[in-house]
């Protein structure tokens, strides 16, 4: 005999759709109102249930054309087994419509639902328009309003929607509203748990909540990726093979990342990142998982609970300040998944791991220079004795900042500097002292000289020159638009290297920076537009203390001005 061929596989989701009010899970102010209006025959002829994805919407709009067509109806519920409860369960129904406004939205598709609601039920008692994803429809509404306002008796209009702002005033006073709520990680661990013990599996309670926390509050969403996990195998599902089958990065990685950005371990991060990249892990779902750690971290500081898992925070945090803990969460909140620049979000990732040890370098004071031996600071009174005949050792020159190269999955780490531009000030203040230290440790003493004259500070680069040359006419020409000029006024130009343009904003006004990464693209368009070439714009947040003031000469001055006075100008007398 030919083998039986199994039946279809039907999803979780479908399989264990609400078939009555009392298994609708998380919506019980909604629930216990439409019931209510059921068993007392004062159901609106217009309902519009508003919520996330997956929260029960279109279940429960089944469920009220059942509860409205059954023959036996107690306290308000279907009783499910019918024929006319069991048509609409199974899709048999002719007088249960179902549409989705995505692709039904034209004026042409309303008119001929219009004409389809003054004829009478077939084989039901009233007919049940169900109209999903109803913010799509546009100009179908001036078909509809009339008729939704004073329907046929025999008609009754349910529509489902997750944004309700896109639908016209004159639709919302026309029909009842009921806001559908998230639902939270124990009512989606209740269900799970429900489903597994009805299918005979077992798995770790860590599984089945990360399992709820990864829907977001959706039920379909949670049974649907259970559905992808339970397909994998019949033994015990655990919460590492959840995290590794959805593709997650485990607990360790994410605390080692975090304790990188927050202690300022540039090095350490991004070996945590190339090792990411050569395990094929997405980027996009790890940031996801740092953010829900310093969420996490920063309940645990407070003393509270997690607002992601609702069970008190996991120890390992007490070590990172809350101050810390903030400055990471600006950087992070900076970063733009979906912008496709240079490097991806990798490159974000790496510039929020440099700025926070370019920050930790500052807080602990000037940088060690980077060699085999640390350096000493020389005795403050060792600096007035020097011999006549011993020239005073030259300064070192600092070198410019070195461009981050991301780093291939085989090759090897390697110490790589800060390109934050203050960091390359400090870190050549350190070595100019560490010279000076050396050159004063390998003279005798003998009789005291007066120091020499300053030496002249190091020319800016070629890029640096020609930025602070236009920063005037940069500056004018940003501060037409008022949303950009106190921008422009805060900061400063650090440096210029081929396209990419550096521009500092105070430490103590680092809000400034963070509204100027909003709008980089402005600042980008308008430096672009007076260098005469398209450039790429960074902002960090520095000391500007440390780094020379951009002079403008006279002509700047002029220039400026006459921007502003045109030839209008006048001979004053001296102000005493």
């Amino acid at each position: 005999m030919p083998a039986v061929a199994p039946a279809p596989h039907r999803a979780l989701y479908r399989r264990w759709r609400a078939q009555t009010f009392g298994e609708i899970v998380g919506q019980e102010a909604v629930v216990t109102t439409l019931r209510n209006a059921v068993r007392t025959n004062r159901l609106a002829h217009g309902l519009l249930f508003v919520g996330p994805r997956g929260t029960g919407k279109t279940s429960l709009a089944r469920i009220v054309a059942k509860a409205i067509n059954c023959p036996n109806v107690r306290d308000g519920e279907p009783c499910d087994m019918c024929e006319a409860c069991a048509a609409i369960r199974d899709g048999r129904a002719l007088d249960v419509i179902e549409m989705d406004a995505a692709s039904n939205n034209k004026v042409d598709d309303m008119r001929e639902l219009l004409e389809r609601t003054w004829t009478a039920p077939s084989d039901l008692t009233r007919k049940v328009y169900i109209v999903d994803e109803v913010q799509r429809i546009k100009e179908g509404w001036d078909v509809l309003l009339k008729t939704l306002e004073e329907p046929p008796d025999h008609v009754v209009f349910i529509f489902c929607t997750t944004d309700s702002s896109q639908i016209r005033p004159a639709v919302l006073s026309r029909v009842q509203r009921f806001d559908f709520t998230r639902l939270s990680v124990d009512q989606i661990v209740g269900k799970l748990d429900r489903i597994l013990a009805a299918d005979g599996r077992t798995a770790e309670p860590g599984a089945v909540r990360l399992v709820a926390r990864l829907a977001a509050g959706g039920m379909r969403d949670a049974e649907s990726i259970l559905d992808q996990v339970l397909a994998s195998g019949d033994d015990l599902l655990t919460e590492a093979r959840v995290g590794d089958l959805l593709g997650l990065v485990d607990a360790e990685t994410v605390t080692a990342f975090l304790d990188a950005l927050v202690q300022g371990k540039a090095l350490a991060g991004l070996a945590a990142i190339d090792g990411l990249e050569e395990r094929g892990r997405d980027l996009h779902v790890f940031l996801d998982q740092v953010v829900d750690a310093v969420r996490e971290a920063l309940t645990g500081q407070l003393g509270g609970t997690s607002g992601l898992t609702g069970a008190p925070a996991a120890g390992g945090s007490e070590s990172w300040p809350i101050g810390g803990l903030v400055a990471v969460a600006r950087r992070l909140a900076a970063i733009d998944p979906s912008r496709a620049s240079i490097g991806g979000l990798r490159f974000q990732l790496e510039l929020a791991l440099l700025e926070g040890a370019a920050s930790e370098r500052m807080s602990g004071g000037l940088a060690v220079r980077p060699a085999d031996r640390s350096v000493d600071a020389a005795p403050a009174s060792a600096t007035t004795a020097a011999t006549p005949s011993a020239a005073p050792a030259a300064p070192r020159e600092a070198a410019p900042p070195a461009r981050a190269r991301t780093a291939g999955p085989t090759d090897p780490v390697e110490p790589v500097a800060v390109v934050d531009a203050v960091d390359a000030v400090a870190q050549a203040t350190s070595w100019a002292a560490a010279e000076a230290s050396e050159s004063v440790e390998s003279i005798q003493p003998a009789e005291a000289v007066s120091p020499g004259p300053p030496s002249e500070p190091a020319e800016p680069s070629p890029g640096l020159a020609e930025l602070i040359g236009a920063w005037p006419r940069i500056v004018a020409e940003l501060s037409s638009s008022p949303p950009i000029k106190p921008l422009v006024e805060a900061c400063r130009p650090i440096e210029m290297t081929g396209n990419q343009v550096i521009l500092g904003f105070p430490e103590g006004k680092a809000f400034l920076r963070d509204v100027a990464e909003r709008r980089r693209t402005h600042l980008e368009e308008g430096i672009g537009k007076v260098l005469g070439r398209g450039v790429a714009v960074r902002l960090v947040a520095t000391n500007l203390d440390l780094l020379p003031a951009p002079a403008a000469g006279e002509a700047d001055l002029l220039t400026m001005a006459r921007r502003i006075f045109a030839d209008d100008l006048a001979d004053t007398d001296e102000v005493h």
